[in-house]
């Protein structure tokens, strides 16, 4: 997926309709009970990976008729920026598909159209949670019940342009590196650069995994309540404008609708650090060809909390009329041989046993390169993954990310205080 695409997902809507009766998938007998010789077609919907990235996930749509010949998954893709709002369109007329890529941060609005994969269906998908990373089951869990199987992990991470470091005579960042020596490191490549540093954010898993490592600062309560005026949050976001404000080390978004500023910035040498996902691992390199890049786990402050993490996977539709051929579908689509082949890819795996084929396909198509690149990320995703945080948003997290989008960019150009930025969200996006 391009790295533009990708991230414009932070600022899809999710608000939903449910009530939803027809089925996304046809079967020559129509029955939910269906015998296994009976043809059922499965409609499958994804993001658009990008031509390299649908090729590979067609690919395993195959596979999976590969191992169940009356099985046939249908695969459509949208751009990111639509997926969840054609989602919602088709719960709400009644055209959803069977097998429904989910987000982690958007389950919450999407989980009650979702069949639990518990029971028969977990075991009807070959489902045994010792074999993956805790932590991507539970980011796609809802009340304790999982709704979807991840087929990757992202944390959160620092990237770098090594070439603009090596220019200003800063030693390279090292995972455990303080917020001080970022903002000295900052202020030193900025000079030499003639230009801010640091792509800032107000994308919702980029800045709060900063405003965490700074000092825990958690924008939603355990219970899923909306807690921006939190002294934690108002003290970490206040630390985070200041950055553009006083410090001088960041650029800021042109516009509130600007949501991948930093990462785009950095890509294109614009500036010489952004936050980004280990799902830019591999793009963010060969994306960008005119300098070395590293990575880095993200700069802690004293009190500082590691960072938030996320994921994607694969569940069911309520209304899907064949859940037991779905949940064989998604099995194969999410075991062991799919997830090192999306790893071979430069997708962080949510298997356990898939984490050897992301690094070696790292060094094999990356090494060559940007030396040493594997061995960083090896080391990088060990040690993020350690304090990792899933990201659980509230309900109505899309509202919450067009106000984020609107307040906070007025906070990093002084035109509102940081405080007051908080304080209008919280009025707004609070149920």
């Amino acid at each position: 997926m391009k790295l533009a695409t990708k991230l414009a997902a932070i600022a899809v809507g999710s608000a939903m309709m449910f009530g939803a009766t027809a089925c996304g998938s046809t079967s020559t007998s129509g029955s939910s009970g269906a015998a296994a010789s009976s043809d059922v077609t499965l409609d499958w919907s994804f993001w658009s990976q990008g031509d390299e990235g649908n090729k590979t996930w067609k690919a395993l749509a195959d596979q999976v008729t590969e191992k169940y010949p009356n099985i046939k998954v249908n695969l459509t893709t949208a751009p990111f920026a639509d997926y969840f709002t054609k989602l919602q369109s088709q719960l709400a007329g009644g055209t959803a598909p069977c097998i429904v890529s989910m987000q982690s941060l958007r389950l919450p609005a999407f989980a009650k159209a979702l069949e639990p994969l518990d029971g028969a269906l977990a075991q009807t998908a070959g489902f045994k949670s010792e074999e993956w990373i805790p932590g991507a089951l539970k980011a796609l869990q809802a009340s304790d019940k999982q709704y979807a199987l991840p087929y990757g992990l992202s944390t959160m991470v620092m990237y770098y342009n090594k070439d603009a470091f090596k220019a200003a005579g800063v030693e390279e960042p090292k995972s455990g590196w303080t917020t001080d020596e970022f903002i000295a490191a900052g202020k030193k490549v900025s000079a030499s650069m003639g230009k801010p540093a640091f792509g800032e954010s107000f994308s919702d898993l980029h800045m709060y995994s900063q405003l965490l490592a700074y000092n825990g600062a958690r924008p939603v309560s355990d219970d899923g309540a909306l807690q921006l005026t939190d002294a934690k949050v108002t003290d970490a976001f206040g630390w985070y404008s200041s950055l553009a404000t006083d410090e001088k080390i960041s650029s800021v978004p042109a516009s509130s609708s600007d949501v991948a500023w930093g990462e785009q910035q950095f890509v294109a040498g614009n500036t010489a650090m952004a936050v980004d996902g280990t799902w830019n691992i591999k793009s963010n390199v060969t994306d960008a060809t005119t300098f070395k890049v590293g990575v880095v786990a993200l700069p802690q402050g004293p009190n500082g909390g590691g960072t938030y993490s996320a994921n994607s996977g694969f569940g069911i539709s309520k209304t899907c009329k064949h859940k037991d051929e779905a949940a064989k579908a998604i099995g194969v689509l999410t075991d062991a041989a799919s997830q090192a082949a999306s790893a071979n890819a430069g997708n962080q795996p949510a298997r356990l046993a898939a984490n050897d084929a992301f690094i070696k396909g790292l060094k094999t198509d990356i090494d060559p390169t940007n030396p040493g690149y594997s061995d960083q990320v090896a080391a990088v995703v060990k040690a993020s993954s350690e304090k990792a945080v899933p990201f659980i948003s509230t309900d109505n997290w899309d509202k919450v990310t067009k106000l984020m989008g609107q307040q906070f960019q007025q906070a990093f150009t002084a035109k509102t205080s940081p405080a007051d930025a908080l304080k209008n969200v919280q009025q707004s996006g609070a149920k």
